[in-house]
């Protein structure tokens, strides 16, 4: 009994495992197709900073106070709409 193997199926193995390489290299050596990409970037649409006109901090002041004070925009911030208590210390004189 021969229980070593012949050289005649390890060559053909060889051989099979070499066709393989070389295809898969030239396969791999073929230019792809590339589709074409219109880039975009955050800077296409990019505005520069500009700053807000001097306002009267006064005006501002009393706006506030006209529509509650900063208790109504921390409840317009925490989404409460319901106007419920919105005027309650409006005093118009």
């Amino acid at each position: 009994m021969n229980t070593i193997p012949t050289p005649r199926p390890l060559a053909h193995w060889a051989c099979a495992f070499a066709f393989a390489l070389a295809a898969g290299r030239a396969a791999a050596d073929a230019p792809l197709p590339v589709a074409s990409v219109e880039t975009v970037t955050i800077f296409d649409t990019y505005q520069a900073w500009q700053d807000a006109p001097v306002a009267d901090w006064r005006a501002a002041n009393e706006r506030v106070q006209a529509v509650g004070g900063w208790r109504t925009y921390l409840r317009e911030s925490q989404g409460d709409t319901t106007g419920d208590d919105a005027h309650a210390h409006h005093h118009h004189h």
